[in-house]
């Protein structure tokens, strides 16, 4: 019964575990397996992975605020909430959803293609990290734990709770107090439990020390762990606050919107600040470092990539893309 609630992973998502797994135990070796120097060089190269997706974001989000003001006068023209017959507001409702439509061929602009794409990413990327910091004995160190699940927590009586579900963090947190009950009843899972295979683990254990914080730990308000939840609620608000201020700069015309939806950006940060005290510290710090990355990406973007640079140059593209459609319709009709 205690093995069954042993969470073991995803298998929709083990894939990922084992691509991650690959490249942290690269940078392991290159960092001497200091755990928390893998883990930002491996958020750094992810948040750059992502940044091409960031920009094809900024340049979405560009081409929607040029042609805003279009589709308000469009909308202003019908005024379709200021008709009472039923009839004439679905007729007038069809007429401006016929020529937004139109507006929107017109100028190039797919409305329904906002740019999700990074976040989409950033959820999967984070829960390929999440699958190699719970599961770092078997994607990590290739150590085929899984497949004797069952036998390793009879043979070590582990006991699972509520926030020790994860048999692979509980044998590194205590593997010197595991350590010769595994090499004793080693033949019992397939002897995969030798003593270069434990010397792994407790090199792991030590890299995973970062200034006196474990990072295998569920942090606490006790100790010097909690600064990990609190780095992540301020480098998240951060990221937000840095986000807001160049949309604003960028866009002065959706500063109020943005000002009404203040409360809701700060969601995020006060729901990564909880979970934060519920997952193992190296979560929160994969956070607080992607946190870091994003406010320079965002900077970086701003000054390199300005939005308004983005909305003068799709000007152009449209401009020349619009010439040459009506160029060839002209020649179609004298053919």
């Amino acid at each position: 019964m205690a093995s069954q609630s042993v969470s073991n992973g995803w298998a929709i998502f083990k894939p990922l575990y084992w691509f991650f797994g690959k490249c942290m135990e690269g940078l392991l070796y290159a960092f001497n397996d200091k755990y928390f120097l893998a883990l930002i060089v491996f958020t750094i190269l992810t948040r750059l992975v992502l940044f091409p997706l960031n920009l094809r974001q900024q340049k979405t989000m560009a081409k929607t605020n040029r042609i805003q003001p279009k589709i308000q006068k469009i909308q202003k023209k019908y005024n379709v909430n200021a008709i009472t017959d039923p009839k004439q507001r679905q007729k007038a409702n069809q007429a401006m959803q016929e020529e937004m439509q139109a507006l929107y061929a017109r100028e190039g602009h797919n409305p329904m293609n906002m740019g999700c794409g990074p976040m989409a990413f950033q959820m999967v990327f984070l829960m390929g990290i999440i699958g190699i910091i719970y599961y770092p004995v078997e994607y990590i160190l290739n150590i085929k734990i899984s497949e004797y699940q069952d036998k390793i927590v009879d043979i070590i009586n582990f006991k699972a709770t509520g926030t020790n579900r994860y048999l692979q963090l509980d044998l590194i947190r205590n593997i010197s107090e595991y350590k010769e009950t595994l090499l004793a009843n080693s033949a019992k899972v397939g002897n995969i439990f030798t003593e270069s295979s434990i010397a792994k683990i407790e090199a792991f254990k030590d890299g995973l020390n970062f200034f006196g914080i474990d990072m295998s730990q569920v942090p606490t308000w006790k100790g010097i762990i909690v600064i990990i939840p609190i780095l992540c609620l301020v480098t998240s608000i951060g990221s937000t606050i840095v986000s807001t201020l160049i949309q604003k700069k960028n866009n002065p015309a959706a500063s109020q919107q943005q000002s009404q939806m203040m409360i809701m950006m700060l969601m995020m940060p006060l729901f990564s600040f909880y979970i934060s005290f519920k997952l193992p510290a190296a979560v929160g710090f994969y956070w607080v470092i992607s946190n870091l990355v994003a406010i320079v990406q965002q900077l970086v973007m701003a000054k390199f990539f300005p939005p308004k640079r983005n909305i003068a140059r799709e000007m152009v593209e449209n401009t020349i893309e619009r010439r040459s459609r009506e160029e060839s319709i002209k020649k179609m009709k004298n053919n």
